[in-house]
């Protein structure tokens, strides 16, 4: 087992008020859980998926890292082949930690899983999010009132449309990066002139994930 599964480890179980309580919670006893946090076991997948469902984190963010912490909330119905994506308000948690944990959750709106599969190319759902287009800025890409779809496991900055948390706001931009940093573009750029984000500055950036598609109402 990596020293940094260990580490998330401790982190989800100090967050869920200590070992115990995190094992409680998840049915994993004690034991197993503190010979995995001494690495002298390897956890089993189901165990991993018990202490992630429990402390409400995903089993791709508890085993490796990579993907965002929280789920969110996305609820598949297999029954009729419905995705329940969350829709994220405009406003975020008063919070110092990163983008992905200060998301509101507001609702949820129903995809067909086919359609899902269709536009991602695969069949992982659970780092989606939609958010509500306020303002005319990205006129006539997106207008007021429109959904924007995110997928929250692709942050690496390429040049696309992203949600991004900046200056304690989040923005749904156009991004293309250049040599000195990253440029931001609104679509509608007779009101709204594109600006750099430097090198130097995009520690404050905080990248939620990359659109997919928008949901467009009909003047």
């Amino acid at each position: 087992m990596t020293d940094q599964l260990q580490v998330r480890l401790k982190e989800i179980a100090k967050e869920c008020g200590g070992n115990r309580a995190l094992c409680e919670k998840s049915g994993v006893s004690e034991r197993t859980f503190a010979n995995w946090l001494a690495g002298s076991s390897e956890p089993k997948i189901i165990g991993i998926a018990a202490i992630a469902h429990a402390a409400g984190v995903t089993i791709d963010w508890l085993v490796t890292g990579a993907k965002p912490k929280q789920p969110l909330g996305t609820r598949i119905d297999d029954t009729f082949a419905i995705v329940h994506v969350p829709v994220i308000s405009k406003d975020l948690k008063e919070s110092d930690k990163p983008s992905n944990e200060r998301l509101v959750l507001q609702n949820h709106l129903p995809f067909s899983k086919s359609f899902l599969e269709e536009r991602l190319g695969h069949q992982e759902f659970d780092q989606l999010c939609l958010f509500k287009v306020h303002g005319d800025s990205m006129d006539c890409t997106m207008s007021s009132g429109d959904y924007v779809l995110v997928d929250r496991a692709q942050t690496k900055l390429e040049d696309g449309i992203y949600a991004f948390l900046f200056k304690d706001q989040i923005n749904i931009k156009r991004i293309i990066n250049m040599l000195d940093g990253v440029e931001i573009i609104s679509d509608n750029q007779t009101l709204y002139p594109p600006y750099l984000i430097k090198n130097a500055h995009l520690h404050q950036m905080q990248v939620i994930g990359r659109a997919l598609w928008v949901g467009k109402s009909i003047p």
